[in-house]
């Protein structure tokens, strides 16, 4: 007999509200979460999320449907789990904002994958009603989604490992994984030592080393992941009245850039069109959000960002940094009183996405039926995690292998 029943390989939020998930549903049998990182210092993907609780307006169900389903469910779910567990959080709300008429056409795009994806109160509204609610914010129009907000991503890590029972393997590597028929056999290095164990079944939430994790089983296997850094600065919104920002997450509306990084200048049914053949690469833009204190509140910190840099190392997290310029560049034309010198540098993460999928990747191994990637979760991951953890158990682990 296996020595455990399920093996999930990453200790992030997917990982975690996987783990939960499968308690929830009364799965018979011991879980264990194999986390290379100590547990004291969760350096990793989850614990870098910039903290936005994601509406779900962006993702279509023809080109995303895991992300346009498990978005809108995993935002309500984040909300209850933030109350009954006492994670910090605020509902907020967003605008994305238009400056121009082409801009405008974005929103009214945005708006219809709103309205498919069944996003609740999502509206379009005009100048004067922006103003009114962000003076600061120059736009010609906005849509405005009331269920978008901020959750502090560490204590929300935190609390998804204090709800599960599951047994926790810190400062662990996993070197090795074998198919040995009716089980795996889990190879876990920890301080110096490797030690194995089997176990029925092995859900890979392994972020960024989702594809080296891969590779251990098979080593033809075609997963790849794409790593991308996302790069964020900061200001200080109470250092003068034309600074102060009413709470809201505050978004451009998206872009799409070609591999030579020209921003795409075209309509929003040109931009679908080439992000569907593959042609450039979405960005929802550098945008606002703001952050909250140690009681829950807001606080008069807003970051900017992300900015993203493709081609980098996995571990690379300060290489060439963009400079404070880009972020005011970013924001300046519809945050106008915002300067260069208001701007510092913040923080930086690393997500990776699958090569060649713009959705998330929820499925069974080809080769191996009872291993199971949670792969390429980049945003809004966070804000779909316990969605995504009821799905892989309810929809993978619940068929047979």
């Amino acid at each position: 007999m296996p020595d455990v029943a399920y093996a999930i390989i990453g200790g992030g939020v997917i990982g975690r509200a996987i783990a939960l998930a499968i308690e929830q549903r009364g799965l018979a049998g011991d879980v264990v979460v194999i986390e290379r990182c100590p547990q004291d210092r969760t350096e990793n993907q989850s614990s870098r999320n910039s903290g936005v609780i994601h509406a779900g307006i962006y993702y279509r169900k023809a080109e995303r449907p895991l992300k346009a389903r498990l978005c809108v469910e995993g935002n309500e779910l984040l909300y209850e789990f933030c109350r009954e567990h006492r994670v910090p959080h605020a509902k907020t709300g967003k605008l994305v904002v238009a400056t121009d008429a082409r801009e405008e056409g974005y929103l009214h795009g945005i708006a219809n994958i709103a309205r498919e994806n069944d996003v609740p109160g999502v509206r379009m509204i005009g100048a004067d009603e922006v103003r009114s609610m962000e003076p600061n914010i120059r736009a010609t129009a906005a849509l405005y989604a009331p269920s978008s907000g901020v959750v502090d991503a560490a204590a929300y890590l935190a609390a998804l490992r204090r709800a599960s029972s599951a047994h926790n393997l810190f400062a662990t590597e996993v070197v090795g994984i074998a198919d040995r028929g009716d089980e795996f056999e889990i190879q876990p290095h920890c301080a110096g030592k490797t030690e194995a164990f089997t176990v029925r079944w092995v859900i890979s939430a392994a972020g960024d080393r989702g594809d080296d994790i891969a590779r251990l089983l098979d080593p033809t296997s075609e997963v790849r992941l794409v790593p991308a850094r996302g790069e964020a600065a900061k200001f200080y919104s109470g250092k003068r009245a034309d600074l102060a920002l009413g709470g809201r997450n505050i978004y451009p509306v998206p872009s799409g850039y070609y591999p030579d990084g020209t921003r795409a200048e075209v309509s929003y049914d040109e931009f679908q069109r080439l992000l569907g053949e593959g042609s450039i690469t979405e960005t929802v833009g550098v945008h606002l959000t703001p952050t909250l204190d140690d009681e829950g509140c807001i606080a008069k910190t807003t970051t900017i960002g992300p900015a993203i840099r493709a081609g980098i190392e996995i571990d690379d997290l300060a290489s060439g940094l963009y400079p404070p310029e880009y972020f005011h560049k970013g924001v300046s034309e519809f945050f106008p009183s915002v300067r260069v010198t208001d701007i510092e540098l913040h923080q930086a993460g690393i997500q990776s996405r699958m090569q060649g999928q713009l959705d998330w990747h929820l499925a069974k191994d080809k080769r191996h039926p009872r291993f199971i990637h949670a792969l390429g979760i980049d945003s809004p991951g966070m804000t779909g995690s316990l969605a995504i953890g009821r799905y892989v158990v309810g929809e993978l682990l619940a068929t047979p292998a």
